[in-house]
């Protein structure tokens, strides 16, 4: 494969940053919740 033919380089930089900005933020999310779980079932 070529790297011009990479499909990633069609979408637009916004749309890649947006898509960036929400994965992270959804694995900041998801990791917070399980250290919540986690804390209230050592220490309730």
């Amino acid at each position: 494969m070529k790297p011009e033919d990479n499909p990633a380089d069609e979408s637009p930089l916004w749309q890649r940053l947006v898509w960036l900005a929400a994965i992270w933020a959804g694995s900041v999310t998801v990791l917070g919740a399980v250290a919540y779980v986690l804390r209230l079932w050592i220490a309730p």
